[in-house]
């Protein structure tokens, strides 16, 4: 289950990464869908029964809603995610 929960996690980090980038480009649409795919990688992930990794992904998740408030926020938000999904691949590349 380990690596179901890395592959989904990983996923999901993906999934929040589209959903900044369409918030960038003014496409709504494209939001809406790639929220969708995160909501539903964040479901396959909870079935692992990873329960850690499954409250980190509902608060990137919810961090991802409060961090379109304003662009700067969003650049934050952005940065931060991507230190975290490189120290996460780092992590567990090995």
């Amino acid at each position: 289950m380990k690596r179901a929960a890395v592959f989904y996690f990983a996923n999901l980090g993906a999934d929040v990464i589209r959903c900044v980038n369409a918030t960038k480009n003014n496409n709504e649409d494209r939001y809406r869908d790639s929220l969708a795919r995160a909501h539903r990688t964040l479901e396959q992930l909870r079935n692992t029964g990873r329960h850690e990794a499954y409250e980190e992904g509902l608060l990137m998740i919810r961090g991802l809603e409060l961090a379109r408030a304003t662009p700067e926020e969003l650049a934050s938000f952005r940065s931060s995610l991507d230190s975290l999904m490189c120290t996460f691949s780092a992590r567990f590349a090995m």
